[in-house]
C-alpha cells in the first residue's frame, strides 16, 4: 500500500474505533484492495451487494 492509502486507511478505521463500527474482515481487505489499485470502488460496491444479496431498487426521480 502506499503511504497515503495507509495514512487514509489509518484515519477511516480511527474514525471507526472513535464511533464504536467495527468493519468486517470483508471489508478490511476491500478497502485494501481499492487503496492498492487492484480494484474499484465500484467492484467492491458490487462485491458487497452481491454477498448480501442486495439489488439495485427502482430509479426514483
Amino acid at each position: 500500500m502506499i503511504r497515503t492509502a495507509q495514512q487514509n486507511m489509518k484515519y477511516t478505521l480511527s474514525t471507526q474505533a472513535i464511533e464504536r463500527v467495527t468493519p468486517s474482515k470483508d471489508a478490511l481487505r476491500l478497502c485494501e484492495k481499492i487503496s492498492d489499485g487492484k480494484l474499484s470502488a465500484n467492484a467492491a460496491v458490487d462485491a458487497i451487494k452481491q454477498k448480501y444479496g442486495l439489488t439495485r431498487g427502482a430509479s426514483r426521480g
